[in-house]
């Protein structure tokens, strides 16, 4: 009897053995299979991540540039910028920009703005996760997705100016300053870089005369900035 009583206990601890290995294989399968259906969920919903990071991202970088610009040119105007000289005639034979003046102002706007873009992505922004299923009501719910944003590169700045004609002899003359910035947009397995243009319009002037062919047709390109 105590042969057969021994002989049940080691069948029973066998059984269980093989019990506890289907299991851990089963458990295995499953967390494997839940890893690749997650992988492969996250690698599909990438470019939409970018997408949406990437339209936050230009938001905020706009507002900032908008916000270090305006601390820069705040009280500058058009005289800053161009000297208009006429004939007896009151017809416009020269504009000329005013070089050292406008690239100091680019210059400055640059430092500024890329201080600025520097600031605000010091942190990393967060996407929810249920923003991805484009269903309102579900667009604040989930785990948040960190995205790191990395400026890339230093903000060029460059004034341009555009004539139009707003009437017989007049003309429109426009000045703007075109921010160019670049950042690295970074969430886990993936990045993008993303290039930023913001035209700002800085002054404008009716100049009254008549203007050389020459500005109305090629505008007059002021200055731009010369970091290293």
């Amino acid at each position: 009897m105590r042969y057969i009583v021994v002989d049940k206990a080691a069948k029973l601890k066998r059984r269980r053995k093989i019990v506890q290995k289907i299991i851990a294989i089963f458990t295995a399968m499953v967390i494997v299979a839940l890893a690749i259906a997650l992988w492969v969920y996250w690698k599909s919903m990438t470019p939409t991540i970018l997408d949406i990071a990437q339209v936050q991202v230009k938001a905020q970088t706009t507002q900032a540039v908008n916000e270090a610009v305006l601390s820069v040119l705040q009280g500058v105007d058009y005289a800053d910028f161009v000297t208009v000289e006429k004939n007896s005639q009151n017809e416009v034979v020269l504009i000329t920009a005013n070089s050292n003046s406008v690239n100091q102002l680019a210059r400055n706007a640059s430092i500024v703005t890329q201080g600025k873009i520097n600031t605000l992505f010091q942190q990393a922004i967060s996407i929810p996760l249920g923003t991805l299923s484009g269903i309102p009501l579900l667009s604040q719910l989930g785990p948040d997705v960190n995205i790191v944003i990395d400026p890339v590169g230093t903000v060029q700045c460059s004034f341009v100016s555009h004539f139009e004609t707003a009437g017989i002899n007049q003309t429109l003359h426009r000045i703007y300053l075109n921010v160019s910035s670049t950042v690295d947009v970074i969430i886990p397995s993936s990045h993008q870089v993303v290039q930023i243009e913001t035209p700002i319009l800085v002054c404008e002037t009716v100049i009254v005369g008549k203007v050389p062919d020459t500005f109305l047709q090629g505008g007059l390109l002021l200055g731009q900035s010369q970091q290293q």
